[in-house]
């Protein structure tokens, strides 16, 4: 067999190889990236057919910004090629898949072109990511003491619970989640009572690629200082914040008259005017409507 031959049928297996590769190839012009050829899997990749893709660009359809397309550009400057740079890229419908590029500079004649070749690697990001939230849910059930709740997705109508510590779940017992969603809608921090007790509630959120999310920690109060918390809501006096503190968390009329060094019948004209700020009709009602119980 002559080398005449030989060669036209290494040219063939080249070109079945672009043509057939499972893996989306492209030839571009080095210049501006314009599209002089691509094969079965990128038309395939893309969502487009090939009149559509030939004469255009990766930046004018989208596939890439000018900035991914830079990054590639200076690579081939730098060394000759690009090897593995891992890109975001828009493809049909903009769906965004992760791939690895490898480009090598290609000269014919004056001109310069672009051999492309792209590995899809979203499975692996996918995984990757997979692992990462494992770690992290394993991370916060092992949170003792505070209870710890992690919100997919809740910019949504329908919010949804992605995980909820165990300490987390002793603090709702029956409460509903919404119950605290709402409670903490819009507010980095606020305060929450359930029957096991009083919790200075803090959130935070993240908006970045993805589902945004939104972790919820309760660390529970002393009584105190939720209630001193709770009371600031009310249009009291300091002196009526001081009577009602003390009335809430258990003292009498007498020992609070002896804390404040004040009349007990000056406790007993302060506790009236609590009532009616509060909107309770007697002593027992205090406790359980600053905690929400009632």
């Amino acid at each position: 067999m002559d080398d005449r031959k030989i060669k036209k049928i290494s040219n063939k297996i080249i070109s079945e190889f672009f043509w057939k590769s499972p893996n989306p190839m492209a030839i571009t012009k080095a210049e501006n990236g314009t599209y002089i050829e691509v094969n079965e899997a990128f038309e395939k990749c893309m969502g487009m057919p090939y009149p559509e893709l030939v004469g255009q660009t990766s930046v004018g359809i989208g596939y890439i910004t000018a900035e991914q397309r830079s990054v590639i550009f200076n690579e081939i400057k730098e060394n000759g090629y690009a090897q593995n740079i891992e890109l975001d890229v828009k493809v049909k419908k903009n769906e965004t898949r992760c791939g690895l590029f490898n480009s090598t500079l290609i000269k014919l004649g004056k001109d310069g072109l672009w051999l492309t070749v792209v590995t899809d690697i979203s499975r692996r990001g996918m995984a990757a990511k997979a692992r990462q939230d494992d770690i992290l849910l394993k991370s916060l059930a092992a949170v003792e003491e505070t209870g710890v709740i992690l919100i997919r997705g809740h910019q949504k109508r329908q919010r949804y619970s992605f995980f909820i510590n165990k300490e987390a779940r002793r603090i709702l017992g029956r409460k509903p989640l919404k119950d605290l969603l709402d409670a903490i809608d819009r507010q980095k921090s606020t305060y929450f009572s359930t029957q096991t007790g009083c919790y200075h509630v803090k959130t935070i959120l993240s908006h970045g690629s993805g589902y945004p999310w939104k972790l919820i920690l309760l660390d529970r109060l002393p009584y105190p200082l939720f209630i001193e918390e709770k009371l600031k809501q009310y249009n009291m006096t300091g002196r009526q914040g001081e009577v009602a503190l003390l009335a809430a968390i258990g003292h009498s009329n007498v020992e609070i008259a002896e804390k404040l060094f004040i009349s007990e019948h000056t406790v007993k004209d302060h506790m009236k005017d609590i009532y009616k700020i509060v909107g309770i009709h007697n002593r027992s009602e205090l406790f359980p409507k600053l905690l929400n119980l009632r």
